[in-house]
């Protein structure tokens, strides 16, 4: 088991994290998943619009199985 991260200043300052050498805390997990879904909120947004106008079924569940695998990529870290 790794040790735990060491963050002296700010959370996520361990440059071990980086390097995989320990375990982030879970501040530091939940701060990373939220700059994800940040990240992935304007593509998210498109893919909801393109939802909303679109008029084709099958393209319909295309778009939705787009927009929930982006969700499930940021929930998944």
């Amino acid at each position: 088991m790794k040790p735990r991260c060491d963050c002296l200043n700010f959370c996520g300052d361990d440059p071990s994290i980086d390097k995989g050498l320990v375990r982030p805390c879970l501040t530091f997990k939940a701060e990373l998943r939220t700059r994800r879904l940040h990240d992935a909120a304007p593509e998210l947004l498109v893919a909801l619009k393109d939802l909303i106008n679109c008029a084709d079924p099958n393209r319909d569940m295309a778009e939705i199985r787009r927009a929930l695998s982006l969700i499930r990529r940021v929930e998944k870290d």
